[in-house]
């Protein structure tokens, strides 16, 4: 079986983070910085979609938010269950295979897993399509702590090395790291475990 996945709706706004909350994360007070934390807030969204292995359409930016999405299957040995490229899903606008739209009744949906059944035998072989909403309409807080907690770390590389502890000049330079520079990731364990709960493994 082979799917292509397709965002119909894109979301309108793809930062996890308000402008509010991303000053509050960088430190920052006033709206100088606005325009750069605006695009670091944009920056940082996708990346944490990408960690957790979000469909990408390769057109659109790829987000955790709520979004108008598309899937055509091309089955071809019948099956009890498809599953959805992008999740946690919310809503199933239509089901149609080869062109023939689907009772409600003869479908149910696993939202967290995005998982699609027949109530009653498999999915036929041939063409089915769903159209579908996906994603959330506001950031969980486990979401917007990790995106925050990256904000800050990222935020704070425009000045320094955030992983520097200490810096003892006397005989003229001793820095001291709180992690070794070069095992030092993008997303650190803490945000790492944060975002566990919305990895999607294929």
């Amino acid at each position: 079986m082979r799917s292509i996945f397709t965002v119909t709706s894109p979301a309108a706004q793809t930062s996890l983070l308000t402008i509010e909350e991303l000053r509050a994360a960088a430190g920052v007070t006033g709206s100088s910085q606005d325009a750069a934390l605006t695009a670091l807030g944009l920056q940082l969204s996708e990346a944490i979609a990408s960690s957790c292995g979000v469909a990408w359409d390769g057109e659109h930016t790829r987000t955790l938010l709520s979004e108008g999405c598309e899937e055509a299957f091309t089955v071809r040995r019948p099956s009890s269950r498809l599953r959805l490229a992008r999740r946690p899903v919310t809503a199933i606008a239509s089901v149609t295979v080869d062109g023939d739209v689907i009772d409600s009744a003869e479908y149910e949906i696993d939202k967290a897993s995005g998982l699609l059944s027949r109530v009653c035998g498999d999915w036929p072989c041939g063409k089915t399509v769903v159209a579908f909403t996906a994603g959330f309409s506001t950031a969980p807080g486990a979401l917007k702590l990790a995106a925050s907690k990256l904000a800050t770390a990222l935020y704070s590389e425009t000045g320094r090395d955030p992983n520097l502890k200490r810096v003892d000049i006397p005989d003229v330079m001793e820095k001291e790291f709180w992690v070794a520079p070069t095992n030092d990731p993008l997303l650190s364990t803490e945000i790492q475990d944060l975002l566990a709960p919305y990895k999607q493994v294929w």
